[in-house]
């Protein structure tokens, strides 16, 4: 992961996308030295939040409920799989 200043990535965004975009390289971007922010393909966002939503499914239900859904094939075999692993 590479870090830039913010001051930095105005300069060369256009360079600086291309890399995060094709290359898959994440940023941290930096103001006055601290970490504020970070620039990540939209690919690997995307996959994240996926991966948040199903945490937040997971928590959100007990051992019992979960067992419940997956006898009656409320949930796809693939979460499924996931889900079984992560318990």
């Amino acid at each position: 992961m590479k870090e830039i200043s913010s001051l930095d990535l105005r300069r060369k965004f256009g360079a600086v996308l291309d890399e995060v975009r094709y290359r898959k390289e994440p940023y941290i971007i930096k103001k006055n030295g601290r970490e504020v922010g970070v620039l990540v393909d939209i690919d690997v966002y995307r996959a994240s939040q996926e991966s948040l939503r199903e945490e937040a499914f997971i928590e959100e239900y007990s051992d019992e409920r979960i067992r419940e859904f997956l006898n009656e094939d409320k949930v796809e075999p693939e979460l499924a799989a996931k889900i079984k692993k992560m318990r």
